[in-house]
């Protein structure tokens, strides 16, 4: 692991973890498991049937083609474009490519979903992607992400940057964006890329009705 400070044009996402992914978008998706995990399939119950979500970091389409498949609405988007290519070969349409720092939704989703996307923010700049999802959200809306936990923010040995957050510091961020009516958090043992063991945080979020 390196601790060398996220490079980029903006603190809101990291350079060269979207290169990473640019470059090995197929053997990561190779590598991927084949099912949606059960902390996103337990969010989506809080939602009613055809909700709109806005998916971040989408990956190879798989999570959104569930949900398609489960009744919703779902706008698919990811920060690589390679990634974004192969979600749209599997969705049968194009899917955005969209930075965290190029959302600009206001009220427009009854939720906004991060799975394993969140967690390469560079932690300076989370709070200001977390407004702005706060800001996407219809008034009662719902956020959910999920982050590797239990370490320091730090590059892996493929060159991908973790922020690492922990449940402090996800009250801390969340609080800082916005106002919400409900927060959960979840930490669990599962796996990363190639399996490897991580420890996982989840968080469910709700915006206030007004």
């Amino acid at each position: 692991m390196s601790n060398r400070r996220p490079g980029g044009d903006s603190l809101l996402h990291d350079a060269q973890t979207l290169e990473f992914y640019d470059k090995n978008a197929r053997s990561y998706v190779a590598a991927r498991s084949a099912g949606v995990s059960p902390d996103l399939m337990a969010f989506l119950l809080r939602l009613k049937a055809g909700a709109s979500i806005l998916e971040l970091g989408c990956g190879d389409g798989h999570d959104a083609s569930e949900m398609e498949r489960l009744g919703f609405s779902v706008e698919p988007t990811d920060g690589s474009a390679a990634m974004a290519a192969i979600a749209s070969d599997r969705l049968g349409r194009e899917v955005q490519v969209l930075r965290f720092e190029e959302l600009d939704a206001t009220r427009r989703y009854d939720a906004v979903v991060a799975c394993a996307s969140l967690l390469h923010v560079p932690a300076e700049g989370l709070p200001a992607v977390l407004k702005r999802i706060w800001e996407a959200l219809k008034p009662g809306g719902w956020h959910f992400a999920s982050f590797k936990t239990a370490g320091q923010a730090s590059y892996d040995e493929h060159g991908r940057y973790y922020n690492y957050l922990d449940r402090t510091g996800a009250e801390v961020a969340y609080c800082s964006a916005g106002q919400w009516d409900a927060m959960h958090f979840e930490t669990y043992e599962g796996t990363g890329f190639f399996n490897a063991p991580a420890i996982w945080l989840t968080v469910e979020a709700q915006k206030p009705g007004f």
